[in-house]
């Protein structure tokens, strides 16, 4: 369990997949995205649906329609990590030479591992940043390609789990 109930970021591992071999059912060979890397931030990207029925005097009803979950990752350029090597050989690429998968872990608020894996693109790759004096700030953005597969889904079973407690009850 965390301290304090706080988490801590340093339990979470994000891999990018850097090599995809096999025939039929290809598969990703996944680097770890930790050297030189000091910041994830996860933005959802949602679209909310706003509806003001006569019924709610003026205020709004959100309904969650659609999202593009995205990362942005920052912190200093690593030469020889072969995650950020394959991020960086990927700069001037196009169209589906930036497609990869991404791959991250982490423990819940109940110490379950959960792991979500995705299709993704990287984005806005920027590997030169700073003062002359300093090592090269980088970022990136990892955008989901499509639905994320979420292993264990927990929060599903717990919610079908205590529906059907609710109804026999």
């Amino acid at each position: 369990m965390a301290a304090y109930g706080l988490l801590t970021m340093y339990n979470l591992t994000a891999s990018i997949g850097t090599q995809k071999t096999g025939d039929p059912d290809p598969t990703w060979t996944y680097s770890e995205l930790a050297e030189g890397i000091d910041n994830i931030a996860e933005a959802l990207n949602e679209t909310v649906q706003q509806y003001f029925f006569l019924s709610d005097d003026g205020f709004a009803r959100n309904h969650v329609t659609g999202m593009a979950p995205a990362f942005t990752l920052t912190g200093r350029r690593v030469v020889g990590d072969a995650a950020q090597d394959y991020i960086f050989s990927k700069k001037y690429a196009l169209d589906t030479d930036r497609q990869s998968s991404f791959k991250l872990e982490y423990n819940d608020a109940e110490g379950t591992k959960q792991t979500i894996t995705c299709d993704c693109t990287i984005c806005n790759i920027q590997e030169w940043s700073g003062a002359t004096t300093d090592d090269s700030a980088i970022s990136f953005e990892i955008r989901f390609d499509g639905k994320p597969t979420i292993t264990p889904a927990t929060l599903q079973v717990n919610l079908a789990a205590k529906a059907k407690t609710t109804e026999k009850a």
